[in-house]
Formats: structure tokens, sequence, C-alpha cells
């Protein structure tokens, strides 16, 4: 089917909005790193350099209503990225206890419109949660998913294996994404799910298909597993979504100049984040932050 100049033109909006937010989280996961490294993490979080496709892309994915729910603290932040809560309260969770985003009615709620799930307790680390979930919207019959994010180590799981159990017997509403670091491959299916793979590199393959995954399993084709193939990365190369997907966009017509604006919009918002959330954490006001009059090159 020839889409319309219209459809393009939308679709091309989406593709710069997703390549912004991946920019957010790139930096977003490097202030976590250098909290990391100067040892004010008050919990084990791992750098996720190279993955934001993955998490910007199933978070793109969601219709409302649709619920995701996951350990991984990047994808976390996609959600906080995607619902454009502030960041600030994600970095001072990092650090100090009681500024998560369970702390927060008015975020939560902005979460629950947009059809993500803002919680961050440490149920979302298990499979069986997603399946409650699923369970929930398979009695109300509305059309709604659920999408569990995992790492690979987690399918390999004893929860795993009962909550695909039980999604597969009950063909539940309940999407499985699998950021698949370590290159395992699961053929054509696992635990009784069917799978699907996706290049984790590509934020739009990886979109496209956590929504077909979610489309699916929301008309009664039970659950599926997205298993998106990615590599972490320490620095710019040819396998950075990053880089990956400002190739396509100047491609398809897209300014380096614009993009480089969006990045500087990018810097700007997280750096604004970090200074609320250490000022968050010593109980004062953040002071205003001015924007440089000459910002680096971001690629």
């Amino acid at each position: 089917m020839t889409r319309t100049p219209e459809l393009s033109a939308a679709r091309l909006r989406d593709q710069v909005e997703m390549y912004r937010q991946m920019w957010v989280l790139r930096l977003l996961d490097m202030a976590v790193e250098e909290l990391r490294i100067d040892g004010r993490l008050n919990q084990p979080v791992q750098a996720a350099f190279g993955q934001e496709a993955v998490a910007i892309g199933t978070a793109a994915a969601l219709r409302p209503g649709d619920v995701m729910t996951t350990g991984i603290v990047h994808l976390q932040h996609a959600q906080q990225v995607a619902c454009a809560l502030p960041l600030g309260p994600a970095i001072a969770a990092l650090s100090g206890p009681g500024f998560g985003p369970d702390d927060d009615e008015d975020a939560s709620f902005a979460a629950s419109v947009r059809g993500l799930s803002a919680t961050q307790s440490a149920l979302q680390q298990s499979p069986l949660l997603a399946v409650g979930h699923a369970y929930g919207k398979q009695l109300l019959d509305d059309g709604r998913v659920t999408v569990c994010a995992m790492e690979t180590r987690d399918v390999k799981s004893a929860d795993f294996a009962e909550a695909a159990h039980i999604a597969v017997s009950w063909q539940l509403p309940v999407v499985f994404v699998v950021e698949n670091a370590r290159q395992d491959n699961y053929a054509a299916e696992c635990h009784g799910i069917p799978v699907l793979s996706v290049d984790g590199n590509d934020v739009e393959a990886v979109r496209d298909s956590v929504a077909e995954a979610v489309r699916r399993a929301g008309e009664g084709g039970g659950p599926v597993l997205v298993q998106a193939m990615t590599k972490r990365t320490n620095g710019v190369s040819s396998v950075d979504p990053l880089v990956f997907e400002r190739q396509r966009l100047i491609g398809a017509g897209i300014s380096a100049g614009h993009l480089y604006e969006l990045e500087r919009r990018a810097r700007h918002l997280v750096a604004e984040a970090e200074a609320h959330a250490k000022a968050m954490l010593a109980e004062e006001q953040p002071e205003p932050i001015r924007e440089p009059e000459v910002w680096p090159a971001a690629s």
C-alpha cells in the first residue's frame, strides 16, 4: 500500500521524536554513570549505552491503556522520558530514599494516562507481575496488553518459566520484550511462546515489532516474545543506535542543524534534571540553568 505524504510526514515526525528521546535517555544514563563512579548510587545499576533503541522503541509501541512492567532501570527511565515526566526525581531516586515515582501521585497519574506504569517496585522484576496484569486485562476484555521488559538472564529464571506456562495455558494478552545483548537466540519459540526477532539497534524496527506483538496479543493471539538483538557500546560506532538513526534521518531529508538543535535541547533537559536532583537531595531550591552560548558538537 502506498503511504500518503501526510502519513509519511507524521511517521517522520515520530522518528525524529524517538531520536530526541534516545538522546535524552543516553544523557540520563551518562548522568547515572557519573553517580556510580562517584560512589553515590544506592543500588547496583549497569550502564546501558547502546540499548536506547530497545527502551524507546518499546515505550513508543504502547497504546493508551497498555502497561509496561520492568525491573531494568533505563527502561524505567525510558517510561519517564516517553511520558515527558520530570527526570530529576528519577535521578534522585538512585542516590537517596523517598524520591521515586511512586511518591509522586501526579506523575503516576500522568503515566497511567499515557499507558505506561511509573512504579519502580521490586515486584517489577518478576514476569509473574506482568502475567497478573495480563489476567486482569483479559477479564476486562478491553483489548489492552501488558508488556514485560526483561534481560536475557531473566528468561532463564524459574519465574519466567512459570509465567510463560500460565500465559500460554490461558492465552493471556502479554508481550515479553527481551534485551538480548548476549546474542542468545530463542529460534521460533521459547517455553511455547512464539518469538519475533528484531535488530535492537534500530528504534523503528523495535517499535514496529513490539507494536505487532501488542496487536496480536490484544486480538486474542496469546503471549508473544520479542527478542531485540543488540550490543552495549562504550563509544561511537556503526552499531550505536544514535549514530544509526541520525544517519537515517539525514538521509530522509532532516537537516543536521535541526538534529543538532534536538541534541542541544536534550543536553539542557538532562542538565536541569541533574540540578533538580541535587537540590532535592540537599533539600534546597534548584538554581536556574543558564544555557551556554556555544554547545560542543554532539556528533
